[in-house]
């Protein structure tokens, strides 16, 4: 039973109604009792009942119908998440466009993927996006459930204004002062917000994967670049400006190798997709392939390059752990069947670099999320705005 909420939906619970609160278990939970919710938020039976039942009729919660008994031997009926409140998530790529549909329970309802054998400009980029959304929502819309889509999450590979949401920078994209949310509002209409990936797949673990229930965790993704994202006693650094926990550009090295961003011996530099896919005799392949490849087809060159990579992800992972002393530590991406090559290596590595203290009770996780975590984490940008107002977004469609 669960016996508290995660950091993220403490956070977010302190200052709000009781209904958004009720409403953010629900979610966070995904399926929970009238019951646990009392002893969670020490209200009463018949007011989370009231709770419930507006919420069910807002369209967020559905109540299962199957009595469990609760610690007093008294019924409680279940509540789960809906699964036909939508966000949709919009990942743009140098070699892929990928957009999800996400239910209000964490699920994913529908995908659709582009390939690019180069990178496209700004211009093409948000035309795809919209075609893509547009074709996506057609889909749902013709469907035999009633789904309703409250608004979109992007996935940048880059620095992010929040408040403006304009892309500062995504050097791999090439993309610079990119203001993307005002090109997407401009044509979809619906509510967009963007944010950094790794940020995105930081909360989606803490709220639903591996570093769930931690409050002090760095995350680290890998995918044409390596981003990351860090809490400590769960809460978010974000910075001055919002660009903190760019890990990727975290210098490891004297060496000349460059960065997306131009900048010599960082992890970044040293620890790349694009050189893993090369020595395999591979092209734009998903993780999926790349990992079966990686760890069942192992040549001399592929696995001379797997150490390399992995020795310089192990003292950049040394380096985070000196630092900010997490309790939980993950790697996603790539990252995730890089540290799965040779974990006993990475953890040597890390072990010669890292100061003894720093290590005891530090766990290192893969993300439990897999290909979906960055979805989930933009489903939240939108889903966070719902739980904080429920009664704004909870008339349902016609």
């Amino acid at each position: 039973m669960p016996s508290k909420t995660t950091p993220m939906f403490e956070a977010r619970a302190s200052g709000q109604s009781s209904l958004s609160t009720v409403l953010g278990l629900i979610h966070g939970h995904r399926a929970i009792t009238r019951s646990e919710i009392c002893s969670i938020t020490g209200l009463s039976r018949s007011t989370v009942a009231k709770l419930v039942t507006a919420l069910v009729d807002l369209g967020f919660a559905f109540e299962t119908g199957s009595e469990q008994i609760d610690r007093v031997g008294r019924p409680s009926m279940g509540v789960e998440a809906s699964k036909e409140v939508l966000a949709i998530s919009v990942h743009p790529e140098v070699d892929y466009l990928e957009v999800k549909a996400v239910a209000f329970d964490g699920s994913i309802v529908r995908s659709e993927k582009l390939l690019y054998d180069e990178p496209i400009d700004t211009h093409q980029a948000v035309g795809d996006m919209v075609h893509v959304i547009e074709n996506l929502v057609a889909e749902l819309q013709a469907s035999d459930t009633s789904y309703r889509i409250l608004g979109i999450g992007v996935i940048v590979p880059g620095q992010i204004n929040s408040s403006t949401g304009i892309v500062r920078q995504a050097p791999h994209l090439q993309w610079y002062e990119f203001p993307i949310r005002d090109l997407l509002t401009q044509r979809v209409p619906m509510p967009v917000f963007v944010a950094n990936d790794a940020s995105l797949g930081c909360k989606a673990e803490m709220a639903y994967g591996a570093a769930k229930g931690a409050t002090d965790v760095v995350y680290m993704h890998g995918t044409s670049g390596i981003g990351g994202g860090v809490f400590m006693n769960g809460t978010e650094l974000k910075g001055f400006r919002g660009y903190a926990a760019e890990l990727g550009h975290m210098r490891i090295s004297s060496g000349n190798d460059i960065d997306y961003s131009g900048i010599p011996g960082t992890l970044e530099a040293l620890v790349r997709r694009d050189d893993l896919e090369v020595v395999l005799g591979l092209k734009n392949v998903s993780d999926e392939e790349l990992e079966e490849a990686l760890l069942n087809n192992r040549t001399p060159a592929s696995t001379a390059l797997a150490r390399k990579q992995l020795e310089a992800l192990g003292i950049a992972t040394a380096n985070l752990a000196n630092i900010f002393n997490p309790e939980v530590f993950v790697l996603a991406g790539f990252l995730r069947f890089l540290y799965r090559f040779d974990q006993n290596y990475f953890h040597r590595v890390v072990k010669k670099h890292a100061i003894p203290a720093v290590l005891e009770g530090m766990q290192v996780f893969v993300n439990e999320l897999g290909a979906n975590s960055l979805a989930i984490g933009a489903s939240e940008l939108v889903f966070q705005e719902v739980i904080a107002d429920p009664t704004k977004y909870g008339t349902r469609a016609n």
